[in-house]
């Protein structure tokens, strides 16, 4: 059940983060996952709540052995605040559901990820 609330294959697509709870995710907590076997190669995943200065960032190092189609990524508030912007690696980046609290990358992405999301 861990791994899920960190990582799960649906179809040609791979969510991260779904299921972590919100209060996981409170000011100063940090999270994450290495190394984790997936159907598209292991990948690693931490994330670091900054959510009183209304951030929380994502350092992902995607999988590489079969690329997914999307990389949907959940960065919850603890206090359900909706994400304004994102950056990847320091530029901005609009492929966010704000309503659905998802960061949508594609899946073909290479190397370490940093994602920003503000609240």
């Amino acid at each position: 059940w861990l791994r899920l609330m960190f990582v799960r294959e649906n179809g040609e697509d791979l969510y991260l983060g779904q299921a972590i709870p919100r209060y996981w995710l409170s000011n100063g907590e940090k999270i994450g996952i290495e190394k984790a076997a997936t159907y598209f190669g292991p990948l690693s995943l931490q994330i670091k709540s900054e959510s009183g200065k209304g951030q929380i960032t994502a350092v992902l190092n995607p999988p590489n052995r079969n690329s997914p189609k999307n990389i949907y990524l959940r960065l919850r508030h603890p206090d359900s605040k909706l994400i304004r912007s994102v950056t990847l690696n320091g530029k901005s980046y609009i492929n966010f559901d704000a309503d659905k609290e998802w960061i949508i990358l594609p899946g073909n992405i290479q190397g370490v990820q940093e994602l920003v999301a503000y609240y």
